[in-house]
């Protein structure tokens, strides 16, 4: 069969403008519907829309990428998946943050011991409470975690973990029983103070309120004061 040159030439012309076209159509597809997929307790769809309101283009040109960094900042969004449902739709899967421990005045950390800032965090005031300096974050969160452990088989709880300016660390455990832990090697002064403690037994245990591990060779005992005299 012989094609016409002119025609052949026309038709491919034709064909390549009705690409063009249902391209730039595609292009300018809007995006009419955003659905928020999770189970959400902290975050609220009025933050998420402002969050969103200046990167919505139409459905190809968005960067979801740049969507998902924005969601992400948001103070309770743990994670974030972002998808193009076709052919007009955007969304979000979120998993919001899991309050664990508080870190300091202002923020939660989650189990896995990253920090967060939410505007408020007065409701979580129950939970254990580290604090310490700047670049402490990790290594305080680990230490928590080891404690607890370790302190779980006596009935003990970690209310507070904290390291001062000084570097020093302090535990302050339920029933108000401190453990003054200091500077060299806290972690070795806890685990000897630790096992001290499970020698002591459940009764003579609820009677102590400081222990002092800063000493070279061993640890102080301050007793509650309505046993001192008899434990003396």
């Amino acid at each position: 069969m012989r094609l016409d040159p002119y025609r052949f030439t026309a038709w491919m012309a034709g064909t390549a403008s009705l690409v063009w076209l249902a391209w730039s159509a595609m292009q300018t597809m809007p995006i009419r519907y955003v659905r928020i997929e999770g189970e959400l307790h902290h975050l609220r769809l009025p933050e998420i829309r402002e969050a969103l309101a200046p990167l919505l283009a139409n459905y190809w040109g968005v960067d979801l990428k740049v969507i998902s960094q924005a969601v992400q900042a948001l103070p309770w969004v743990d994670r974030v998946r972002v998808e193009r449902h076709w052919p007009d739709t955007l969304v979000l899967r979120i998993w919001e943050q899991t309050p664990y421990l508080r870190w300091g005045k202002k923020a939660l950390m989650n189990p896995r011991g990253d920090r967060f800032v939410p505007m408020e965090i007065k409701a979580y005031d129950r939970l254990p409470l580290l604090s310490g300096p700047e670049g402490y974050q990790t290594r305080l969160f680990q230490a928590y975690e080891q404690m607890r452990a370790e302190l779980k088989p006596l009935g003990l709880r970690i209310l507070r973990l904290e390291v001062d300016q000084r570097r020093s660390w302090r535990v302050i455990l339920n029933d108000g029983l401190e453990m003054v832990l200091g500077r060299k090697a806290p972690l070795e002064a806890f685990q000897t103070v630790v096992g001290s403690l499970q020698q002591l037994g459940g009764e003579r245990l609820k009677k102590v309120q400081k222990l002092d591990a800063r000493y070279e060779h061993g640890f102080s005992v301050l007793w509650k004061a309505s046993d001192r005299k008899g434990s003396r």
